[in-house]
């Protein structure tokens, strides 16, 4: 399996992420992120940001006690960027290592999924933060101008725009 990886200081540690394509999720822990690839019906990408001044990302977030992953993103979506979502798939893992931890190795998981959009609300306020999200519908082929993840993220995007466009043939 061809694996890509970015290695990058977060707060005074080195960080490497670490894309797997898979559809076995259930395979890794601890899951600590959920993030969707969400598609409207001409094959855009859904990004969102905090504020004008942040960067735009893929929307997604943190599971709750008990929360399932299709839980987490549905719920996800709804706070940050006011919309509804189908079809979801799983994607990938990003693996997440803190080789400078304490625990030698120590990795993380952050989810990935495809879906599709079902509705978009009118725009309410986050209640994590209170903040209440841009939202943009960017090209596909367009999405690592956007949203800059390394090598890791060009991959999962990669990923993501082949597995939709191959549940999702465009006529």
């Amino acid at each position: 399996m061809n694996y890509h990886q970015d290695t990058y200081l977060y707060k005074g540690t080195i960080v490497t992420n670490t894309w797997i394509k898979t559809s076995e999720i259930e395979k890794y822990s601890p899951i600590t992120q959920v993030y969707g690839v969400i598609f409207d019906d001409e094959g855009n990408i859904l990004i969102g940001r905090e504020s004008k001044y942040g960067s735009w990302i893929i929307p997604g977030g943190h599971p709750e006690k008990g929360e399932s992953i299709e839980e987490t993103l549905k719920r996800e979506l709804l706070e940050e960027v006011d919309v509804e979502i189908e079809n979801i798939k799983p994607l990938g893992v990003q693996k997440v290592t803190f080789p400078d931890d304490s625990d030698k190795n120590k990795a993380i998981y952050q989810v990935r999924c495809i879906a599709k959009l079902k509705k978009l609300n009118p725009q309410t306020p986050d209640p994590a933060n209170g903040n209440t999200w841009e939202r943009e519908y960017v090209l596909s082929n367009q999405i690592t101008e956007y949203v800059k993840w390394g090598k890791t993220g060009e991959a999962m995007f990669n990923d993501a725009i082949e597995l939709y466009f191959s549940l999702n043939p465009i006529v």
